[in-house]
């Protein structure tokens, strides 16, 4: 304090400035924009994994884009997100339960059904779906999201399998499984394919179970029937045997019969050349006659001497008896 007089007044502090204030406002506005583009540059990203089909939803709109995203990193806006469809196969499985436990979404136990003539029958099998790339927003449009229309599948395969089911008897159920399972392969696939915009893959038809009572008689019948075909084809191979046989005596008999007539056909040869040969030895010894007559004088008595003389000259000898009468030796 000073002495005589008041205390002096204490000396004014310098303000802040109005322009750095300024500038100081600006920098943090430009930064806290930056990181806001930031933020809404990442996270405007979308993925889509190999796996899956991808489709923008938009959370202002609540619209969805109708082109299908295949696997990939997408730039689709800050207030989009896709909405994930499998693209690879989906097995739906309809077996034991215990069955099932490798799959991602399960399908039901084994399926119930009737016969065409009324028996219960239980079938197992399985078949895998794939989804059309190019019809993935009518999948959504009609069928909801995943795994909302994967149930939806698994109840129509019931209801189509079951009503295909009865149209077959049990009978050939047991007899012509293959072609039935090929018949419901047909169907479905026709259907997935109309209505519910997939393909089918790998139908199984695995088991056909029918009443231990029924299955017991069809076995029965089974086995009567292959001891039946063994019967047929034991009868089949004796018949073809003694067909043999009688073919092959047919051709011995034939070939008897030609040899036959062969030798009958050189044996009239023979004859035929034997007569014409002696008829024409005939005619040379009637023609050799008839001028011996005319040297003789047409005299027959003559010509009968004659003859008799050449008939002993020509015989054997020893085997010529010559008869004599007394008067011609007296």
């Amino acid at each position: 304090m000073r002495l005589g007089g008041q205390e002096p007044a204490p000396a004014a502090r310098p303000g802040p400035d109005a322009s750095d204030f300024m500038s100081n406002n600006r920098l943090g506005a430009a930064i806290s924009f930056g990181l806001a583009l930031a933020i809404v540059f990442i996270y405007g990203f979308g993925n889509v994994e190999v796996t899956e089909y991808g489709l923008n939803y938009s959370l202002v709109t609540r619209k969805v884009d109708h082109n299908t995203y295949p696997s990939g990193r997408y730039w689709i806006g800050p207030l989009n997100h896709f909405l994930k469809f499998p693209s690879i196969l989906t097995t739906i499985q309809f077996s034991d339960l215990s069955m099932q436990t490798d799959l991602v979404e399960g399908g039901d136990a084994t399926l119930k059904s009737r016969t065409k003539d009324g028996l219960d029958v239980s079938i197992e099998l399985s078949f895998q779906y794939q989804i059309i790339a190019d019809k993935v927003h009518e999948l959504y449009t009609n069928l909801g999201p995943y795994p909302d229309f994967h149930k939806l599948f698994v109840r129509f395969a019931i209801d189509r399998l079951t009503e295909a089911a009865t149209a077959y008897s049990a009978t050939e159920f047991f007899t012509s499984r293959t072609i039935i399972g090929k018949s419901m392969e047909k169907e479905l696939k026709k259907d997935f394919n109309d209505r519910l915009f997939s393909n089918v893959y790998s139908f199984q038809l695995r088991t056909v179970s029918l009443p231990n009572e029924f299955e017991s008689a069809i076995q029965e019948t089974e086995v009567m029937r292959q001891d039946l075909q063994v019967a047929e084809a034991e009868q089949n191979t004796t018949r073809v045997s003694l067909e043999t046989q009688l073919i092959q005596a047919q051709k011995r008999t034939k070939v008897r019969a030609n040899k036959g007539e062969a030798e009958a056909a050189a044996v009239l040869l023979a004859n035929k050349a034997d007569i014409e040969q002696y008829v024409a030895m005939q005619h040379k010894s009637a023609d050799s006659y008839g001028n011996v007559l005319q040297e003789l004088g047409s005299s027959e008595g003559s010509m009968l001497e004659y003859m008799q003389a050449r008939v002993l000259r020509d015989h054997p000898a020893d085997k010529t008896v010559v008869g004599m009468s007394m008067r011609t030796l007296t």
